[in-house]
């Protein structure tokens, strides 16, 4: 998405407020990928936002050296919370490449952001239809994280959409088929990362906030592996993700009725992530009688293209895979 400058290998990270991955792809073909994994100290970072940033810098230090990634090329997420999308009609003679500056000419008169001073990306997979989408995020969101980043001993070049990586990643492995819609929703620790796709668009995307209160998951490190341990209840915790599924009831809903009038439905949900209710989630999806196809992407799914890696690294691998499909904006 936003993008800054070449190296030995892709370094791509994920920070959340539990875990810190980064994949490590080199560039020669055949080459292993590597990932690396850290809990993330509780106190440092909170619904999005580094909490305690002098200790997450140092932190991230220790990480970035024992990993052997100092001063490397690294690309990362733009905050989930932060970042919005907007599609838009425009004139016929604004080409493809000419769209990010019909965009910015355009803002606070035809085209309103909630934000000032936004970092902008524009997807047109159909050239020459008039049609486009929008992505914005703040730009003092994604400069800060960057920030931390280089003072971490790393050097970020590319700043994504996690939304547009996971669709990076299905796109590589021929998932998508013609005149198919598709709801992705990829389940984090801490919220719902929700997408419709469709023939190349993006039509639908929101971030889902987990309620804090109700419980959250925590990680620690046992050897080589990450364990998670909820705080709080589990049957609590569970009837949120209950009403977060009742949501993706209402979201289909609305991209049916509101925005094609009745005339296209989502024929398939595609459910992944690190959550670790994720057979939980499948089965609450399977209950729902008018729900379309359900698809639940399991870590042997993802091992079989990808030895080592699992559903909780999906919208990652897709980031690692940035240049590697046809896709605008590469």
């Amino acid at each position: 998405m936003f993008r800054k400058r070449g190296s030995r290998q892709v370094v791509s990270m994920d920070l959340h407020e539990t875990v810190l991955r980064a994949l490590v792809r080199p560039r020669e073909d055949g080459a292993d990928w590597t990932l690396y994994e850290a809990a993330v100290p509780a106190g440092y970072v909170e619904e999005d936002v580094i909490k305690d940033e002098m200790g997450f810098i140092s932190w991230m230090k220790e990480q970035v050296n024992a990993w052997g990634l100092k001063r490397e090329e690294v690309r990362y997420f733009v905050p989930d919370s932060s970042v919005m999308m907007k599609a838009f009609d425009h004139p016929d003679d604004v080409t493809t490449e000419g769209l990010k500056g019909y965009v910015q000419m355009e803002l606070g008169r035809s085209i309103q952001l909630p934000f000032e001073n936004p970092l902008l990306d524009v997807y047109d997979p159909v050239e020459g239809d008039q049609k486009a989408t929008l992505f914005a995020a703040p730009a003092e969101e994604v400069m800060r994280f960057a920030n931390i980043l280089d003072d971490a001993g790393v050097d970020p070049t590319v700043a994504d959409i996690r939304a547009l990586s996971s669709i990076r990643y299905f796109t590589k492995r021929n998932y998508f088929k013609k005149e198919k819609a598709y709801l992705l929703v990829e389940w984090l620790m801490t919220g719902a990362v929700v997408t419709i796709y469709r023939d190349g668009l993006v039509e639908f995307l929101r971030y889902q906030p987990f309620e804090r209160e109700i419980g959250t998951y925590k990680a620690s490190e046992d050897g080589d592996d990450i364990r998670f341990a909820l705080s709080g209840d589990e049957n609590d915790y569970r009837n949120q993700l209950v009403d977060q599924v009742t949501e993706l009831e209402r979201m289909m809903t609305f991209y049916r009725f509101s925005i094609h009038k009745g005339d296209i439905a989502v024929d398939e949900i595609i459910s992944f992530g690190e959550s670790p209710q994720l057979d939980y989630i499948d089965e609450v999806l399977r209950d729902n009688p008018s729900f379309p196809q359900i698809t639940t992407i399991r870590d042997e799914d993802v091992a079989k293209f990808y030895n080592g890696f699992g559903t909780s690294d999906v919208s990652l691998l897709g980031l690692a895979l940035k240049g590697d499909v046809n896709e605008s904006g590469n």
